[in-house]
């Protein structure tokens, strides 16, 4: 055992030079210049603890940023400018700004905030507080929580008509729908549905929404003018199955709602089975489609002109995207550790930061050693794999937190000045 563990910890430091080189030489190429108005998906992972921000014309992975502890949700201001995240641990928000990928602050907000969305006007961002049983406002021009609503147990899915009159909050405790009067801010109704309530989605008419029910097979539809509700069965009914529905997206034209089932539990098989995502006809109420994607899928989101939907996988690490037009999935992007993505998390920035080649090949590199170390714990066992673990996860948190970025500011200049000049010569010959 003395051997594994002296390995393990020459492994460590032999990621602390390979992460020093990689962050000495993260300023130090010239950058690339960017196509604006491109559409990306920000797709929050909750144990990496960042964000994956993926191009939907390439499909890969651009840029990544690092938020807070457990992030869930995702709102982004309809004018693309800026990324709102719920942190469930820190019970705070980050808001990004897209030009720069930078967090220009952190909102406090309630205990354990999970679903978020944003006004179509852009003045709010409404966060629902999973244990504070409310919902805060967030004022968009200050990022200062102005309004906190009452509503009823566990809320978790939000939603916001196109109009901005009215907001869907999904309590998973009250099996009930909140319905928020923005103009009064008050809670007008409270919509009795099924148990276990989670993901809720608004049709751009807004006449109908469309709410998840967890650990179920069933999807409840509202008729916003009488509150009637709807039910759907999204399984097949021939097998023993346990879906559980949790994210909701609609298609931009109406005609299509994108339900995922985060889990498919058969008998007889122990591993975790692939996910489904059901495709319901707005017109008809009818699963007119399943379509399997990874592992335990939560999230789902539409891009703007309905092509394409992405679809976060939390026990995958990946991110699933599904052509509209045959239903098929054409792409399987692999982000970070655990993606959930609750909420409209794609958006259109008018401005992004420009490309800088060996910083992003730099964040890649060590989101690959998180991997890693994260893998190796698991496969170690025993109080000495306990304790290893600690080591490694107390270690990779200094390192990336403090040690490197201390070192990098100091020395970066004295690299900077000796290697530019050369590196902008062999980059000029090419």
């Amino acid at each position: 055992m003395k051997r594994q563990v002296k390995s393990y910890l020459l492994f460590l430091l032999f990621i602390t030079l390979l992460l020093f080189l990689i962050l000495i030489l993260c300023n130090l190429l010239p950058t690339s210049s960017i196509e604006s108005h491109i559409e990306y998906a920000y797709v929050p992972n909750g144990r990496s603890n960042n964000i994956s921000v993926i191009n939907t014309i390439t499909n890969e992975i651009e840029y990544s940023v690092d938020v807070g502890a457990d992030p869930e949700g995702v709102a982004i201001t309809q004018d693309g400018t800026r990324v709102y995240v719920t942190n469930s641990y820190l019970n705070n928000v980050s808001v990004i700004d897209t030009a720069t990928n930078n967090i220009i602050t952190r909102v406090p907000v309630g205990h354990n905030p999970v679903g978020i969305t944003a006004s179509f006007d852009g003045k709010n961002v409404y966060v629902a507080n999973f244990y504070s049983n409310n919902v805060s406002i967030i004022d968009t021009a200050t990022n200062i929580v102005k309004y906190r609503l009452d509503v009823e147990t566990n809320p978790v899915g939000v939603a916001i008509n196109k109009n901005g009159t009215k907001v869907y909050v999904a309590n998973m405790g009250s099996s009930t729908v909140s319905v928020i009067d923005t103009l009064t801010r008050s809670v007008s109704e409270s919509v009795r549905v099924r148990t276990n309530p989670y993901g809720v989605a608004v049709t751009p008419d807004g006449t109908k929404v469309y709410v998840t029910h967890a650990n179920s097979d069933i999807v409840s539809v509202i008729d916003t003018e009488t509150n009637n509700v709807t039910i759907i069965n999204t399984g097949t009914g021939t097998e023993s199955v346990d879906l559980s529905p949790s994210g909701v997206a609609i298609s931009p034209d109406g005609t299509k709602v994108y339900v995922v089932n985060h889990k498919r539990i058969i008998k007889g098989v122990s591993d975790t089975p692939s996910g489904i995502v059901s495709v319901i006809d707005t017109a008809t109420n009818n699963v007119i489609a399943n379509v399997t994607v990874e592992k335990c899928p939560c999230g789902v989101s539409v891009n703007k002109n309905g092509t394409k939907v992405y679809v976060a996988n939390s026990e995958s690490n990946a991110v699933s995207v599904i052509d509209t037009a045959t239903n098929n999935v054409i792409a399987n992007v692999p982000v970070g550790d655990m993606p959930s993505s609750l909420g409209q998390f794609i958006g259109s920035p008018p401005e992004v930061p420009e490309h800088n080649t060996v910083q992003e090949f730099s964040r890649s590199v060590i989101e690959s050693i998180d991997r890693i170390i994260r893998k190796v714990n698991d496969l170690i066992t025993g109080v000495q794999g306990f304790i290893l673990g600690i080591i490694s996860t107390l270690f990779y948190g200094i390192l990336s937190g403090s040690i490197l970025p201390s070192i990098t500011e100091k020395l970066e200049p004295k690299v900077r000045k000796r290697l530019k000049p050369t590196l902008d010569q062999m980059f000029k010959k090419k």
